[in-house]
C-alpha cells in the first residue's frame, strides 16, 4: 500500500534532498523528510485523489517553537522540471524569491500549511497544485498575496485569515479554483483574468470582493459564501452554471454588464434589499469613484443607477429563461428601483435653460419617477400582497371618515338594497330563528345552563391568560422593538410634512382665486376643488409614511373602521356601482361627489397593482 505514495527509488529521494537543500535557504537548519506511512490517512488510502495529492511528497517541517524565516528560490525550483515531486511546507514563515526575467514553470506541486508569509508578489510563473491552508498571520506578518500574470492548474485556499488583499490580475489563468472556509480581511481582487472552474464555500469577505472582466469556462460555485462589502462582478461571464446557493450579500451586489450563458441559481440567497439600502449604495460607489477624478472624468450618479440597473436585469433575463418567474420579478423590483433613482436624477440635473422639446422630456421623466415611487410605497412594484392590500383598507376607511366628518353619513344609509335578504319574510331569517330555537330548548341547555356558562367564560380567560402568557415571556423582545420602531422625532417630522402639504395647497387655493370668474361663487370652487386634493394628499401621505409605528396605528384603526363601515354598508367600495344597485342613492351635494371621484381615481390606481400583485404572487405563473 505504501507503494502507492512513493515510486521513487532510494537514490532519487536522495538527490531530490541535495537539490532541495539548494533551492530552499533557512536561517536554522531544517529537515526534509520523504513521505511514509506515518503521513498516510488510512481511511483515504484507496482515495485516487489523495494519493494524487501525496504521492512522491517531501515534507519540510519546522519542529521549533519559534517560527523560522525560509526562502524558497522559484527560478532553482523550475530547473527541477526532470523530477516527479511536490513539497509540503509546514510552519515556516515563507518568502518567495524569483530572478527570472522570462515566465518560468514550476512542475512540483507546492503546498503551504500553518505558514507565514512577508509576502507574496508572484509574476510569470506557472504553478501545478499551489494550496495554501491555515493560514493565520500575526501582526508582524501581514502579507499582501498578489499573482500577476501566472498560470495555475489547481489552486486551494482552505482555513485562512488573510489580514491583507488578495489580487489576481493581468491575465492570470487558473484552471480550478478552490476557496474554502476563508476569511478575507481586505480586498478579494481578480481583473482581467480566466477561471475554467471556481468553486467557493463558506467563505466570508469582509472588504470589497472584485470580479472584473472574468471569463468562467465551467460551472461557477459561490456556495454560503458572506459577502459583507460589496461585492462586483463587472463584465464577468459565466459559459455554464452560476451558482450562488446559500449566500449572503450585505450590500447590493454588481452584476452590471454579466453575461449568464447557462443556469442561474440563486435558492436561499438573501438579496433582498430596499430602495434606501439601494440608493446608499449607488451614492456609495459614484463618491468612490469620484473621489480623485477630474471634472472630464467623473462618472454621473445617474450612470451608476443605470448600471446596477443592468445587474438586475441580468438576474431577471437569466431567471425567467430557467422559468422562474417568482424571483424574477422580485429582480424586475430592483430593476425599477434603480431606473427610479435615475430618472430622478436626471430630474434634479436638468439644465435650466434648454429648448421646450427637452424641457417636456425632462417633465415626463419626473412624472415617470414619482408614479414609480408611488408604486414602490403602494405594493412594492406589485410584489407586497399584504402592503397593497393594507393600502386599500386605507383608502376605504380615509373615505368613510370623510363622509362622517362632512356629515354625509346619510349617503351611506341609502346605500342599503331594497332587496334586503335579511327581512323578516325571508326563509333565510326563519331558518336561522329555528336553529337558534332548537338549540336554547333542547334539554342538555336546559338542565345545565351554569356549566355551559362556566365552560364558555373559561375558555375566555384561559385565551386571556394565554395571550398575556406570550406577551410576558417576549416582553425583552417586544420591548425592544417598540424601541426601536417608535421614534417621536419620524413621528414629529411626518406629521409636520402632512402640514405643509395642506399649507402649500391653501397657498395654490389663495392664488387661484384670482382667476375665479365673478359669475362663480368663488367659496364653492375652492371648497370642491380643496376637498379633492386634501382627500388625495392625505391618503398619499399615508401611503409614504415613513414612520411604521405611526403606519401602523393607521393600519390597525383602518381595519376597525372598514369593518364596521361594511356592516352598514358594501357598496361603500364604490359608490357609482351603489347607484346602479339603487336609483335612490343621492349625488346632488358637491363636495361629497369631489370626495367620491378622488376615492374612485385612488381605488382604480391601486386595484390595477392590486391584481397585478395577485397574479405574481399565484402559483400559476403568467
Amino acid at each position: 500500500m505504501y507503494s502507492k505514495f512513493l515510486t521513487l527509488s532510494e537514490n532519487d529521494v536522495e538527490k531530490i534532498k541535495e537539490k532541495l537543500k539548494k533551492v530552499i535557504k533557512c536561517s536554522c537548519e531544517y529537515n526534509i523528510k520523504e513521505i511514509n506511512e506515518d503521513d498516510i490517512d488510512d481511511f483515504k488510502i484507496n482515495d485516487e485523489e489523495y494519493i494524487k495529492e501525496h504521492k512522491n511528497s517531501f515534507i519540510i517541517k519546522n519542529n521549533k517553537e519559534n517560527i523560522l524565516d525560509l526562502t524558497i528560490d522559484l527560478t532553482m525550483l523550475s530547473k527541477l522540471s526532470d523530477m516527479d515531486f511536490q513539497i509540503k511546507f509546514e510552519s515556516f514563515n515563507i518568502e518567495f524569491k524569483n530572478e527570472s526575467k522570462e515566465k518560468i514553470h514550476i512542475k512540483q506541486n507546492l503546498y503551504f500549511s500553518n505558514c507565514y508569509f512577508k509576502q507574496i508578489d508572484l509574476k510569470n510563473i506557472c504553478f501545478e497544485d499551489f494550496a495554501i491552508s491555515n493560514y493565520k498571520p500575526i501582526d508582524d506578518y501581514k502579507a499582501m498575496i498578489e499573482f500577476n500574470n501566472c498560470e495555475f492548474k489547481n489552486l486551494h485556499f482552505s482555513h485562512n485569515n488573510f489580514l491583507e488583499s488578495v489580487k489576481f490580475t493581468n491575465n492570470t489563468k487558473i484552471g480550478n479554483l478552490h476557496l474554502s472556509f476563508n476569511t478575507f480581511e481586505k480586498y478579494f481582487y481578480v481583473k482581467d483574468s480566466f477561471i475554467e472552474n471556481i468553486s467557493l464555500y463558506k467563505n466570508k469577505f469582509n472588504d470589497k470582493c472584485y470580479f472584473f472582466s472574468i471569463f468562467f469556462k465551467n460551472n461557477a460555485y459561490f456556495i454560503n459564501s458572506y459577502f459583507k462589502d460589496s461585492a462586483d462582478f463587472y463584465k464577468c461571464e459565466f459559459e455554464k452554471t452560476a451558482s450562488f446557493y446559500g449566500a449572503r450579500f450585505d450590500k447590493t451586489p454588481n452584476f452590471s454588464q454579466v453575461i449568464f450563458k447557462g443556469n442561474l441559481n440563486v435558492v436561499n440567497t438573501n438579496l433582498n434589499f430596499t430602495f434606501d439600502d439601494l440608493q446608499d449604495r449607488i451614492k456609495q460607489e459614484y463618491e468612490d469613484f469620484n473621489k480623485d477624478k477630474n471634472e472630464k472624468d467623473k462618472k454621473s450618479l445617474d450612470k451608476f443607477a443605470n448600471d446596477f440597473r443592468d445587474s438586475f436585469r441580468n438576474f431577471k433575463n437569466a431567471l425567467i429563461k430557467d422559468n422562474n418567474l417568482l424571483e424574477a420579478s422580485n429582480f424586475h423590483k430592483y430593476e425599477l428601483y434603480c431606473k427610479e433613482i435615475e430618472l430622478k436624477e436626471n430630474w434634479n440635473n436638468r439644465e435650466t435653460k434648454t429648448t421646450a422639446r427637452k424641457s417636456s422630456l425632462h417633465l415626463k421623466y419626473f412624472i415617470d419617477s414619482l408614479l414609480l415611487g408611488f408604486y414602490r410605497k403602494l405594493s412594492d412594484h406589485h410584489t407586497d400582497f399584504l402592503k397593497v392590500f393594507n393600502n386599500i383598507v386605507l383608502l376605504v376607511a380615509l373615505y368613510s371618515v370623510f363622509l362622517f366628518m362632512g356629515g354625509y353619513e346619510d349617503n351611506l344609509k341609502s346605500y342599503q338594497y331594497s332587496d334586503n335578504l335579511l327581512d323578516n319574510n325571508s326563509s333565510l331569517t326563519n331558518a336561522f330563528k329555528d336553529i337558534k330555537n332548537s338549540i336554547i330548548e333542547s334539554s342538555f341547555v336546559q338542565e345545565y345552563p351554569s356549566c355551559i356558562l362556566i365552560f364558555y367564560y373559561g375558555l375566555i380567560a384561559i385565551g386571556f391568560l394565554m395571550i398575556f402568557w406570550d406577551i410576558l415571556k417576549n416582553i425583552k423582545t417586544i420591548y425592544e422593538v417598540i424601541k426601536n420602531e417608535i421614534c417621536i422625532k419620524e413621528i414629529i417630522f411626518c406629521v409636520l410634512n402632512l402640514v405643509a402639504y395642506f399649507l402649500g395647497l391653501l397657498v395654490v387655493l389663495i392664488y387661484l382665486n384670482i382667476y375665479i370668474p365673478k359669475s362663480q361663487d368663488s367659496l364653492v370652487v375652492l371648497s370642491n376643488i380643496g376637498i379633492f386634493f386634501v382627500f388625495i394628499i392625505f391618503y398619499l401621505w399615508l401611503v409614504y409614511l415613513k414612520s411604521l409605528a405611526l403606519r401602523l396605528v393607521f393600519v390597525v384603526a383602518s381595519y376597525i373602521i372598514v369593518i364596521i363601515v361594511l356592516g352598514i354598508s358594501i357598496s361603500i367600495l364604490n359608490p357609482f356601482i351603489g347607484k346602479i344597485f339603487n336609483d335612490e342613492q343621492n349625488f346632488t351635494n358637491p363636495i361629497f361627489v369631489y370626495i367620491t371621484f378622488a376615492y374612485t381615481i385612488l381605488l382604480i390606481l391601486i386595484l390595477f397593482s392590486f391584481q397585478k400583485t395577485a397574479r405574481k404572487n399565484s402559483i400559476v405563473p403568467s
